[in-house]
């Protein structure tokens, strides 16, 4: 006989903490950091050698995610996947469905939500449904547990909506989910609650291919509904794609995080 053992809350908590930390290990400033600790433990065990390779491998790697050229051809292998379309192209559904990740809490000294990178995730579910491409619009997004006393990122996003006018009526939210895979889950228990026939999927761009998969994964066939795109035309031709620059490590680092989230919901069976 089959057992399903559910995980206790501090299991839960302690395997999304060691995910967040393993995950930020191999991110590129991360990734540098680990090898260039390698290259300080070679020099003290005098291997000069491996030393000097390690110190030269993590320069070169930080280089190559800094600079803009790398970090938009990593970009567009996941946004090209699925293509935006101009509202008035978009069709019509039943429900827009709005992934999490857009809006900041209210940390002192802050006095209301900071929109975050990828708010415009929220302000094009706004536009869909004034453009009547949309009847409702379904939220998901929670709180990690270990930032306890905080509103749940849905709750959020529907106070926002709602100020860029959208109907409060029209919006429902669902709190729990903490990363890709429990959104999509937390969807589909609003779906079996009451029933729509299409769903247009709003995220980020570069977010896109591993919430389609999870989507599918639990049996949600949903209409791509891409935004927040980074990897844009009309990046400079100059030597200056080839140097350093910050956002330009943020946008590696971001595509990255997808890539290595697709590839471990596939490796535990989530996609």
């Amino acid at each position: 006989m089959l057992i399903h053992v559910t995980p206790s809350p501090s299991v839960i908590f302690s395997m999304l903490f060691l995910s967040k930390l393993l995950s930020v290990s191999v991110y590129p400033l991360g990734l540098t950091l680990l090898i260039s600790c390698a290259g300080v433990i070679a020099a003290l065990l005098h291997l000069r050698g491996i030393s000097l390779a390690c110190f030269s491998a993590s320069i070169l790697w930080l280089w190559v995610a800094s600079m803009p050229a790398f970090a938009v051809w990593v970009l567009s292998t996941l946004e090209r996947q699925s293509q935006p379309l101009p509202i008035v192209a978009v069709p019509v559904a039943d429900v827009a469905i709005v992934i999490g990740g857009a809006i900041d809490q209210v940390h002192e000294p802050r006095t209301a939500p900071d929109l975050g990178p990828a708010s415009n995730r929220v302000l094009y579910a706004a536009r869909l449904f004034r453009a009547a491409k949309a009847r409702r619009i379904l939220v998901t997004g929670g709180q990690m547990p270990w930032r306890p006393g905080r509103q749940a990122e849905s709750e959020l996003i529907r106070d926002l909506l709602v100020e860029w006018g959208v109907d409060a009526a029209a919006i429902e939210i669902a709190t729990g989910g903490r990363n890709t895979y429990e959104n999509a889950l937390e969807i589909r228990e609003m779906y079996n609650r009451r029933r729509f026939g299409s769903a247009l999927l709003i995220t980020s761009a570069a977010h896109m291919p591993p919430a389609l998969a999870a989507f599918d994964k639990v049996g949600l066939p949903v209409i791509p509904a891409p935004n927040d795109l980074r990897a844009v035309h009309g990046v400079s031709r100059t030597v200056l794609r080839w140097l350093p620059l910050a956002a330009a490590l943020e946008g590696t680092t971001n595509a990255l995080k997808e890539w290595i989230g697709l590839i471990v919901y596939r490796w535990l069976g989530r996609v």
